[in-house]
This record gives structure tokens, sequence and C-alpha cells, in this order.
């Protein structure tokens, strides 16, 4: 999936040689930095000198950093167009995982939380059921929720999924 840095522009699935670094690299528009996400596993490719070489903020791609890399929340911002892939192996991107794509694709999602009184995963109700226009709307959702202080975790998932 490309999430472009354009936010005008739409995230859209891409099909590109998985052996090709230069592939990859026309994708992020240079040398290639892969960000490790999880829940679930995926690599978020961006662009290593896109900081240095002035690449406008990714928004998207950055909500969707801070919502799977918990370590990396709030720390920095991404630059520029953002490549999606599903998890490494052997040395290979993976597709895209499923429930990624589902969130991305616009269908029902809930933005769960666990907190310290509750460390098990708990739908905030708002969220129930709920089908956003853009997607990212519901990462944004999320990372609002960690205003509470009692929230120690955020995620974003297909309804029915637990």
């Amino acid at each position: 999936m490309l999430v472009p840095a354009d936010p005008l522009l739409p995230v859209r699935p891409v099909d590109h040689d998985e052996t090709s670094l230069r592939a990859a690299q026309a994708l992020v528009g240079g040398p290639i930095e892969p960000i490790g996400l999880t829940r679930p596993a995926a690599t978020l490719y961006v662009n290593q000198n896109g900081k240095p070489d002035g690449l406008p903020r990714n928004g998207r791609a950055t909500l969707l950093t801070w919502v799977h890399v918990q370590q990396l929340r709030g720390q920095d911002v991404i630059v520029g167009d953002a490549y999606l892939a599903g998890p490494e192996r052997r040395g290979l991107d993976t597709d895209t995982p499923a429930a990624l794509l589902a969130v991305l694709t616009g269908t029902a999602v809930q933005v769960q939380t666990r907190s310290r009184r509750r460390r098990r995963w708990m739908t905030l109700p708002s969220t129930v059921g709920m089908v956003y226009d853009e997607p990212f709307d519901a990462y944004a959702t999320a990372l609002l929720a960690l205003d509470d202080q009692d929230i120690l975790d955020v995620r974003v998932i297909p309804t029915g999924q637990t």
C-alpha cells in the first residue's frame, strides 16, 4: 500500500517487484528505511533522506507509526511518501496484512484501548461498528484516547476482530 504524503491523494495498493530494491526506492523517492510495525506485524518503508531533502510531512504515515509503534509515539514525524508491506521473510516483503488492509480500505473498525485498571483490550463505545470516510480518522481517535492518563495503549482493528 502506498501512503502518499499529499493528503489529497488516496492510499492505494501498488504492485511492485518485491525482489527489486530500485522498485522499493521508486515508491518512496529515494533510499529506503524500514520501520517495523506491530499488531499486526508489518513494515513501513520511508525515504531515509526525507528530512534532509525537505520532503513534506506525511500525517497518515505518522499516525500509522504512532499507533503501531508505541516507542515512537509522539517522538518523530514521517516525511515523504511511504510504502506499507507485510513483515519481511527471507529478505523479501510479504503482502500487507489483511487486518491493516481492512482498516485502510474503510471497512467498519473499532478503536480499542488498554488501561492501567483493565489490562485487556476494550472497545471505545463511540467507535463500535463505525465506518470512517477517512480511515486515518480512526487512528487520530485512537491517539486522542491517550489523553486519558489511565490509558496505556491503543489500537485500530476491523470490527469483529479480538
